[in-house]
């Protein structure tokens, strides 16, 4: 009776199955593995920006199930409510605030302390957007927009924390974490990866300057994950089957937060100034 009653719902796998393989060319389901660690990050304060939605959303949501208390920001009021509902924690702090908009770096770094209590211990500098032209049809609008998010405002950002941090009396531990790119470790033909080059050698220099002043910098390089930066893959639901790397799949978002969650505990305290890929193997090809 078990096997008769359970038919009907295998056969309904199966032809969702083939209905992948049909539209897509093949059919891959990712669970996430989470590493045990034990609320390794109680007492810290962090900014997440871009934290709204995708990789942001999926590090803000680690940190704050490791003890943190975590301001996200982002430009849309709406999307940050959302965000915190979704997040439902105590412990989460919206902030809007458009990092490409250089002018307010410092009040908003000031505005994110108080609504955390104390001075920020950990910057995870997320915010990106990204523009579809490509070279030889890239505008001079698509490079400026794209630069202004991706490369201007997390260089002044992290500028602005770093001259809070050496400013005080003490130095205890803190780390920045940039993400960058895939597109960071190939040829690059258009604004967004450019960008992606930017934030790796931003992240070479800032590693091996900050690492004497008890400041550690890493960063981490995405392939494909299926977020809104990836509209024609999110139309494939749970199937998260690709061509384009030789792992044939994209990531979760929850997998790039488990990797930045490890270049923030004391594990990764001898890693400095490194750009992480975490990309399927696409940069190898």
């Amino acid at each position: 009776m078990a096997k008769l009653t359970s038919f009907p719902r295998k056969l309904v796998n199966f032809l969702k199955a083939c209905r992948r393989l049909w539209a897509t060319g093949g059919s891959t389901e990712v669970p996430v593995a989470r590493l045990a660690r034990g609320n390794f990050l109680v007492g810290k304060r962090i900014l997440v920006t871009g934290g709204s939605a995708g990789i942001g959303f999926a590090i803000a949501r680690a940190c704050l199930a490791e003890g943190a208390s975590v301001v996200i920001t982002g430009r849309n009021p709406e999307k940050l409510k959302s965000a915190a509902t979704g997040l439902a924690s105590p412990a989460l702090r919206p902030l809007a605030w458009d990092i490409a908009d250089t002018s307010i770096a410092t009040s908003k770094l000031q505005e994110a302390e108080t609504l955390l209590g104390g001075p920020l211990d950990i910057l995870v500098n997320n915010a990106g957007t990204y523009a579809a032209t490509q070279f030889p049809h890239v505008t001079p609008d698509d490079w400026d927009r794209v630069y202004a998010t991706n490369s201007k405002g997390p260089f002044f950002l992290a500028q602005a924390l770093c001259t809070r941090w050496l400013s005080a009396p003490d130095r205890p531990l803190r780390k920045i974490v940039n993400l960058s790119s895939q597109g960071g470790f190939v040829g690059a033909n258009n604004a967004y990866r450019m960008t992606k080059w930017d934030i790796r050698g931003f992240t070479e220099f800032l590693g091996a300057r900050m690492a004497p002043e008890n400041i550690i910098v890493n960063g981490v390089a995405p392939g494909l994950v299926m977020t809104d930066m990836q509209p024609d893959f999110l139309k494939q639901g749970d199937n998260f089957y690709t061509p384009l790397n030789p792992a044939r799949r994209l990531a979760r978002p929850e997998e790039i937060a488990e990797l930045v969650l490890f270049l923030l505990t004391d594990a990764a305290n001898y890693i400095i100034g490194q750009t992480l890929v975490c990309d399927g193997g696409y940069v190898l090809k």
